[in-house]
């Protein structure tokens, strides 16, 4: 089974970092770039896409992961 993409969105005057279609975050600070850099490096690890969005929720970039050379 795929891995879902990963999010980093603002809400309830946090930032977060989650599975799509997950309520459980990987990560809630109120540090954008810790944020980002957790959801990152999770993407990287599972080799999905990364979904970044602004503080209204509107989508910003995506980075995809999927083709990363292994490193093992």
């Amino acid at each position: 089974m795929a891995q879902s993409n990963v999010e980093t969105f603002y809400e309830d005057l946090m930032w977060k970092s989650r599975r799509e279609g997950s309520l459980q975050s990987l990560v809630v600070s109120t540090d954008r770039s810790e944020a980002l850099d957790a959801g990152r490096r999770a993407a990287m690890r599972d080799r999905v896409d990364h979904v970044i969005r602004d503080m209204d929720g509107h989508f910003l970039y995506q980075n995809s992961y999927r083709d990363l050379p292994n490193t093992y």
